[in-house]
C-alpha cells in the first residue's frame, strides 16, 4: 500500500468522456487499493476512498467532519452560505437538523407531490405543443425542481421569475461574467432574507420554521435564511440532473421505458437504480478531526478525505453486476444521499420528484426518445455534477 501511494498521484476529478458513466480510472483505483492519495483540481492533495464499506465508514464516523479543526464558520447577511447545515458539525448540526426535521414532514412531501404532479402535467403539455422536437432539460428538468422548491419555501407566484433568474445565474452559469454572478448572488441572498422576514404567512416550510423560532432550539431568522439558501443549492441543479441523466440512461433501456408506460415496472425500483447509478463529478469531502487509521493508512488531523459515492454505488463487492440497471430483485441501500448524520434531509422529496418526472414524461408522451445522437447532447463536468445543458427529445 505505502509503495503504491508513493508513486505519482492521479488528478481528481478524472478526465471523462461519458455523460452518464464515470471515468474507468475510478474502477481501476477501486480495484487496486481501498484508498489513494490524489491531486485535486485546486492543486491540493486528498485521500480518495472508493469502496462501499469504506465510504459508509467515513460518512458515519465522527472523526471525519465538514470543517477544518478549530474553524467555526459564522453566517451573516452577506454570507448565508456559512450557515448551511451540511457544512456544520455537531453539536450545531444536531440543533439545526432537529429543528428542520420537525418541519420537513411526510405530510409536506405528500402535498408537494400533488403540486409537482400538476406542474409536471403542465410542462408535458407545453412540450407537446412545442414538439415534435424539444429540449427536455430546459423544458422540463430545470423548471420542475425550481417550482417545487418555490412551493416548499413559500415564494409568491409573482416573485418566482426573479427567483429562478438569480438561481440560474448563480447555480448554472459557468463561463458567465463573475461580476454578474456576484450581483445575482447578492440579490438572491437579499430576496431570501426579505422572504424570511415576512414569515410566517402560510403553510410552507419557512413559515413553519418561523413559528418555531421562539422555541428553545428554534432557528433565528438568519439561520432560516441560510437553510433556505442551502435547500436551493442542494435541490435545484442536482434534481434537474437526476431527471435528465435518468432519462438519458432509460433511452438505452426501451423495455424499462415500456414497463413504466404500462405500469408493469414499478417506478420506485427504477428511481432507486437511477439514483444508485447517478454520476457526480466529485465525492463528499470530509476533514479528519484527529489522527486516525483508515484502510491501513494513517490519516493526519486536517487531511481531506473524499468519499466517492459513485465508486461505492458501483462496487462489485457490494452490488451484483453493478454497472447494470436492474429494476427487479434486492440490492444493498445505495449511498446517493450520503450516510450518517448528514444523510440528505430532502431524500424523500428528491425521490418523489424523480418518480413524478419519470412517470409523467413516459405516460404523457408515448414514444418519447432521444432526438440527437449522444455526442450531440451538450454537457459539462463542473462542480458537484455532470450537467446536461441540452437534451433534445422527440416522439
Amino acid at each position: 500500500m505505502q509503495e503504491h501511494l508513493a508513486g505519482s498521484l492521479a488528478d481528481y476529478p478524472f478526465v471523462r468522456d461519458s455523460i452518464i458513466d464515470p471515468s474507468p480510472e475510478l474502477a481501476r483505483l477501486r480495484d487496486s487499493a481501498p484508498i489513494h492519495k490524489v491531486t485535486t483540481s485546486g492543486g491540493g492533495q486528498a485521500w480518495l476512498v472508493t469502496r462501499y464499506a469504506d465510504v459508509r465508514a467515513v460518512l458515519g464516523h465522527a472523526a471525519f467532519g465538514t470543517q477544518y479543526p478549530g474553524t467555526i464558520p459564522t453566517a451573516d447577511e452577506n454570507n448565508l452560505a456559512a450557515g448551511f447545515m451540511f457544512l456544520k458539525d455537531p453539536p450545531e448540526h444536531t440543533r439545526l437538523r432537529r429543528s428542520v426535521s420537525r418541519a420537513f414532514t411526510a405530510r409536506r412531501v405528500t402535498v408537494l407531490r400533488e403540486r409537482a404532479q400538476a406542474v409536471a402535467d403542465g410542462l408535458v403539455a407545453d412540450l407537446l405543443a412545442e414538439g415534435p422536437v424539444a429540449d427536455l432539460q430546459e423544458g422540463f428538468a430545470y423548471p420542475l425542481p425550481i417550482t417545487v422548491i418555490s412551493e416548499l419555501l413559500g415564494i409568491p407566484e409573482q416573485d418566482r421569475g426573479r427567483f429562478r433568474g438569480w438561481a440560474d445565474i448563480v447555480l448554472r452559469s459557468v463561463e458567465g461574467d463573475p461580476a454578474e454572478t456576484a450581483t445575482a448572488f447578492t440579490d438572491l441572498q437579499r430576496f431570501v432574507l426579505d422572504l424570511v422576514a415576512a414569515k410566517p404567512d402560510g403553510d410552507d416550510l419557512l413559515s413553519d420554521l418561523a413559528r418555531q423560532s421562539d422555541q428553545p432550539d428554534g432557528l433565528s431568522r438568519l439561520e432560516i435564511a441560510s437553510m433556505a439558501m442551502g435547500l436551493l443549492m442542494a435541490g435545484y441543479v442536482t434534481t434537474a440532473s437526476a431527471i435528465s441523466h435518468g432519462m438519458l440512461r432509460l433511452f438505452d433501456h426501451p423495455a424499462v421505458l415500456d414497463g413504466l408506460r404500462t405500469g408493469e415496472v414499478p417506478v420506485t425500483g427504477v428511481v432507486e437504480e437511477l439514483l444508485r447509478l447517478q454520476d457526480e463529478e466529485v465525492g463528499i469531502q470530509r476533514i479528519a478531526q484527529a489522527d486516525i487509521d483508515l484502510c491501513g493508512v494513517r490519516i493526519s488531523k486536517g487531511d481531506v478525505v473524499i468519499a466517492s459515492r459513485v465508486g461505492a454505488n458501483r462496487d462489485p463487492a457490494e452490488f451484483d453486476a453493478p454497472e447494470t440497471l436492474r429494476v427487479g430483485g434486492r440490492r444493498s441501500p445505495h449511498l446517493a444521499f450520503g450516510h450518517g448524520i448528514h444523510h440528505c434531509l430532502g431524500a424523500a422529496l428528491a425521490r418523489m420528484e424523480l418518480a413524478v418526472a419519470l412517470t409523467t414524461l413516459n405516460t404523457g408522451i408515448p414514444g418519447l426518445r432521444q432526438a440527437d445522437p449522444p455526442h450531440e447532447v451538450l454537457w459539462r463536468a463542473e462542480g458537484m455534477d455532470v450537467s446536461i445543458e441540452r437534451l433534445p427529445v422527440t416522439w
